[in-house]
């Protein structure tokens, strides 16, 4: 009998392709979750990323990796304390850096070719936009916009617009003086502007120009107090409210302030109501609700600038843990470290 000529077909998946996204939503890596996406086509095209399916990974924190080449990345999984094989879609030649984080996207920003790109690290979109400031002191992202912040200045520019436009943020005062907007978060749809004052505006963008409306009058003695005793401070947000973040000087302590609508000022927040909230050398990163899969609640979460880890410091009984991981290929001790966190529930 003649041999069979017709091409092998590949097996057909042992589990049906409707079922892997129930399956995924019980994955706790994110390489398990590759792997599984991996597996054949039918699988990929049904595990497209969401919330829903990446409800139960914890948070990541995405490091340097020098092991392949001098600007590779890994992820550090949050709860394990180890490092994950991770292939990232972002190319990272010598010039690239990671400048910013929403905990779903990360900027990268090249100087040589002054390109900045706008990376989802798990689907692999991306956006970029040439022609990017030189210099700027903090990269914000707010839904489609993305904002080069240096103090009394800003850069925006529109995601697949290309076009960059540049405005001074100041606020004049009744004295004379002059506030100047130091920091800026979208919240809820809303963009607000931090002034060196710790007072809070609100940010209207309209043609080339950036509007700043004053909210409230002058802050608290509280808030006065907690600024003098930090190092630095920011603006966050957590529950759809803007926060205030202080990091005291002396030590590993923050004071956090949330913005009471009401009374229009800042109120003292001894707790975040179990939720957590993830910091970087860029300032604020995101927030988790409560029970989030990994971490501890009424939390504050920073990377760590010069060493591969974070530290865990806690608004209820005010202790702070600081964990490190050592692994192969991590750069050296003395090396610039740019480090954010990744946020897979938030996709």
């Amino acid at each position: 009998m003649a041999a069979d000529k017709r091409p092998a077909t590949a097996a057909a998946p042992y589990i049906p392709a409707e079922l892997i996204p129930d399956i995924a939503r019980h994955l706790t890596t994110l390489q398990d979750f590759f792997s599984l996406r991996a597996a054949c086509r039918s699988y990929r095209a049904a595990l497209f990323p969401s919330r829903a399916v990446l409800a139960s990974q914890p948070p990541h924190l995405l490091v340097p990796h020098h092991a392949s080449s001098p600007r590779s990345l890994a992820l550090v999984h949050l709860s394990r304390r180890s490092l994950l094989r991770f292939r990232s879609p972002v190319p990272h030649p010598f010039s690239t850096a990671v400048v910013a984080s929403d905990g779903a996207r990360v900027v990268t920003f090249d100087r040589f070719a002054r390109e900045l790109s706008v990376t989802h690290l798990i689907s692999g979109e991306r956006v970029r936009v040439p022609d990017a400031p030189f210099l700027f002191y903090r990269a914000v992202l707010a839904g489609d916009l993305v904002l080069l912040i240096t103090p009394g200045w800003v850069h925006y520019c529109r995601l697949g617009d290309g076009r960059w436009r540049e405005t001074c943020c100041r606020l004049g005062g009744s004295d004379g003086g002059l506030h100047m907007m130091v920091r800026m978060l979208a919240v809820n749809g809303v963009l607000y502007a931090l002034l060196n004052t710790c007072q809070l505006a609100v940010a209207e963008l309209r043609d080339d120009t950036v509007e700043l409306k004053l909210l409230g009058g002058e802050v608290s003695d509280h808030v006065r107090n907690a600024w003098m005793e930090s190092k630095d401070f920011t603006l966050g947000e957590c529950a759809g409210e803007p926060l205030l973040i202080f990091k005291v000087s002396f030590k590993l302590e923050y004071k956090v302030f949330r913005w009471e609508s009401g009374e229009q000022r800042w109120v003292r927040a001894m707790s975040l109501g179990r939720r957590t909230l993830f910091m970087s050398g860029n300032g604020f990163d995101a927030w988790l609700g409560p029970d989030s899969p990994g971490i501890r609640g009424d939390c504050i979460y920073e990377a760590l600038p010069q060493a591969a880890g974070w530290s865990e410091y806690s608004l209820v009984d005010n202790t702070c843990e600081i964990v490190t991981i050592e692994y192969q290929g991590a750069p050296e001790l003395d090396s610039v470290r740019k480090q954010v966190w990744v946020l897979p529930s938030l996709y």
